[in-house]
């Protein structure tokens, strides 16, 4: 299936088949776009965004044996994640006072009835509001607080503001084939194979500590550094409550550096006794061209991907006037 470059269109907002799905996605990012040509230099920053959905056709997922003796799944170390501008808000000292001072739900009774789970979201929902709300503070005792650079930094979750996928992600939103699970959105200089180091992934539904999506992706070059490629080392895990929950499926911890400080609070949350079903393993490799939309199909999920080449604007200069100061 070849990539396509960006430009404008619209979207048929209706159920498809995998086979269909692609022409439904690339249909919000046909947008042209020039290929600038890049001299072969160390610091190369592009603007990378992705989306990752799930397919739920039992067709599509029955169409492979899944066993779990033949899926290893680890996290590659060493890892990082994106940061997230919302990481400056919240401070040790306010997690312990959240999880030790948890505050009583107040719900009218004219409300619906709502079960064990939800009762415990809307209860950490709740919790979290209260702890944003008395931000921003620096996330360490120690060490100079500083605010993200968001032109120059590397690997911050950028805003909708930077977005080419809002319209592709509403397509997936809206249909009820496919549910969007992780969207990322961020600039870096990719480096060599040997240097690359893979981006922690996690969406989806939670689980006590686990999300229905986990994983990494790398982006890096290729040997010719002549082309991107994307390693993509995900699982989805079909959940159950009435699966065996002695199974055989085990899913690796969560390297505790990946944990945020929204999942420090959601640990102490008690969740539902739920087993696994199955794990749909993704590992895959694809070689791209900046400035090309790509698919990458897999019976279970699937991940759309952007990659541009991205300037890094010079720092400003301080207007100051010496003659004043003198």
């Amino acid at each position: 299936m070849q990539p396509l470059t960006k430009k404008h269109s619209y979207f048929l907002i209706m159920p498809l088949p995998r086979t269909a799905l692609f022409y439904l996605l690339t249909g919000g990012l046909l947008i042209t776009l020039s290929s600038p040509t890049h001299g072969q230099t160390s610091q190369r920053w592009f603007q990378i965004e992705l989306s990752i959905f799930s397919n739920e056709s039992l067709g599509d997922r029955d169409e492979e044996m899944w066993n779990a003796e033949r899926s290893e799944l680890s996290y590659a170390s060493p890892l990082r994640r994106l940061d997230e501008p919302g990481d400056l808000l919240i401070t040790d000292s306010m997690i312990a006072a959240a999880i030790s001072e948890p505050e009583e739900l107040a719900i009218e009774e004219a409300t619906i009835e709502l079960n064990d789970e939800e009762l415990a979201a809307a209860d950490l929902a709740q919790r979290l509001s209260a702890v944003v709300a008395t931000g921003p503070q620096p996330p360490r005792a120690q060490g100079e607080f500083r605010f993200f650079d968001l032109l120059r930094d590397p690997n911050v979750q950028l805003g909708p503001q930077d977005s080419d996928f809002q319209q592709t992600n509403r397509a997936i939103e809206r249909s009820s084939e496919h549910r969007l699970l992780f969207h990322g959105l961020w600039r870096e200089s990719l480096a060599d194979p040997n240097e690359a180091i893979p981006i922690y992934v996690h969406g989806g539904l939670k689980y006590g500590d686990q999300h229905e999506l986990q994983g990494s992706i790398t982006l890096r070059f290729n040997d010719n550094r002549d082309r991107i490629v994307i390693d993509s080392d995900l699982w989805l895990t079909e959940y159950s409550a009435v699966a065996d929950l002695e199974g055989d499926w085990q899913l690796p911890p969560i390297p505790e550096a990946m944990l945020t400080p929204v999942d420090a609070i959601g640990a102490s949350e008690p969740g539902l006794a739920m087993g696994i079903n199955r794990v749909f393993h993704m590992q895959q490799s694809r070689e791209m061209r900046s400035t090309e939309f790509h698919y990458i199909d897999h019976p279970a999920m699937g991940i759309v991907i952007l990659v541009e080449p991205y300037e890094v604007p010079p720092l400003p200069i301080p207007d100051f006037d010496f003659e004043d100061a003198n």
